[in-house]
């Protein structure tokens, strides 16, 4: 069974320095911020990770996800 089969997901760190899996329940209380492109084509990734810098803090991060469809 793969991470994601177990409800990890992918997710990019705001200033696009790290990704990583991680468990839903750990980037709710840890990582907040952190944009989830698990879902996301390679096209889409190589889009984001060349745009301006990401938004910092829950709430910015929330509506940047809006903003991306993710």
């Amino acid at each position: 069974m793969s991470l994601k089969d177990q409800g990890h997901r992918f997710c990019l760190s705001p200033d696009r320095e790290q990704a990583r899996w991680l468990h839903p329940t750990i980037r709710a209380a840890m990582h907040p911020d952190w944009l989830d492109v698990t879902d996301m084509d390679t096209a889409e990734l190589v889009e984001l990770l060349t745009q301006k810098p990401l938004p910092h803090g829950p709430d910015e991060c929330r509506a940047a996800q809006g903003e991306l469809n993710l």
